[in-house]
């Protein structure tokens, strides 16, 4: 007989943050929004609609972590590796690259591979985890997932992971959930795993970052994940909704010609504009991104050359509104703004120190403009 857990689990929608009782932060400028590398809490998804070559090093500019998707080829992946950024690999890539002693990796700089599955509760991914980190110790940073159970967090710490992706099924181009009933609310899955993370850090040396991944609409998401106990949000559909992401565009005007050049491309009065020689500028009206799941059909054919299995992801159309500056410098206001309400001043004092509150449905409907 299965088990019920009787309780009530809630998603991003159903709570919010209150703020403290008195903030000694008088101006938002006061915030640090940043980790200990300089950079954003926010990872890209590895997804080929989100993230390339071509605007990897622009993602990281905007100070968010890039992760090179797994239809880049595998010695691109590999270089990006050994050079301490970050890619994705499949199990049988991961175990090719990482567990062979005979043919290491230089480890000039640290190493970052993430194993990218969609099930992160199989037994091989930990083998593979010990056994490549037998191998390069500190020199690999290590990230995996995807969890949706709070108690699989410490299989991961116990296998020396450096990052966790929590979240099955939440995401805009994910339809596991639908179709496979395996799926946990999100607030509530990351919180429990955030306090599970606090009951055993004394046991270990270290432990993973919890990465909140799948359902972020929003800025407020994402703060809210923060909130809730994640060290890092990873963003897909809100990113691939960037002006310059990997996504393929098309726009609705008359103009035939290549959009992809993003530098000449800007928004005025809710119009997309391509600038030409001089003072000339081309109208291009609204610019569509295409955005699909890694499980998809399409995300398939990008990584295998054809669909080789049901599909548990969709392909949806989504409507370019922003640059990744502007996104970016929101974001960080924003973020810097939760803060000083809560009244903390960093990352860390956001995740423990924050208060949540769950709302009802029509607390809900008032905030949710």
């Amino acid at each position: 007989m299965g088990q019920i857990l009787n309780r009530k689990f809630y998603t991003y929608n159903d709570v919010t943050i209150m703020p403290c009782v008195v903030s000694e932060i008088e101006h938002r400028s006061e915030c640090i929004p940043w980790d200990e590398e300089g950079m954003l809490p926010l990872f890209t998804a590895p997804m080929d609609t989100v993230v390339s070559e071509d605007n990897f090093k622009l993602f990281e500019s905007n100070h968010i972590h890039a992760i090179l998707p797994r239809t880049a080829p595998l010695d691109t992946r590999k270089f990006y590796s050994s050079k301490g950024r970050w890619a994705a690999y499949s199990l049988k890539e991961f175990s090719d690259v990482f567990c062979n002693e005979d043919d290491k990796l230089p480890t000039t700089h640290k190493l970052k591979a993430l194993i990218d599955v969609a099930n992160g509760h199989m037994r091989i991914i930990f083998d593979l985890a010990r056994k490549a980190k037998r191998i390069y110790g500190d020199n690999l940073i290590l990230m995996g997932g995807n969890i949706a159970n709070p108690r699989t967090y410490e299989e991961y710490a116990k296998s020396g992971f450096d990052f966790v992706r929590v979240g099955i099924g939440t995401g805009c181009g994910c339809i596991s959930s639908s179709n496979t009933a395996i799926h946990v609310p999100p607030a509530s899955l990351i919180n429990d795993i955030a306090k599970l993370k606090r009951e055993i850090e004394d046991d270990y040396r270290t432990l993973p970052c919890i990465i909140a991944d799948g359902g972020i609409r929003n800025y407020r998401d994402c703060i809210k994940a923060l909130a809730l106990g994640a060290d890092y949000v990873m963003v897909g559909s809100v990113f691939a909704k960037m002006l310059e992401s990997a996504a393929p565009k098309t726009c609705n005007s008359e103009y035939n010609g290549d959009i992809k050049n993003y530098q000449n491309i800007y928004r005025e009065n809710n119009a997309w504009y391509l600038k030409k020689d001089g003072d000339e500028s081309v109208f291009l009206g609204d610019i569509s991104a295409i955005f699909y799941g890694m499980a998809s059909r399409e995300g398939q054919i990008a990584l295998n050359g054809a669909k080789t299995k049901t599909s548990e992801g969709i392909k949806k159309t989504l409507n370019v509104t922003y640059t990744m500056k502007g996104w970016v410098t929101n974001f960080t206001d924003y973020l810097r703004s939760a803060m000083s309400y809560v009244g903390v001043k960093d990352l860390h004092g956001l995740r423990n120190s924050a208060t949540i509150v769950i709302n009802s449905e029509n607390a809900i409907n008032a905030v949710n403009k």
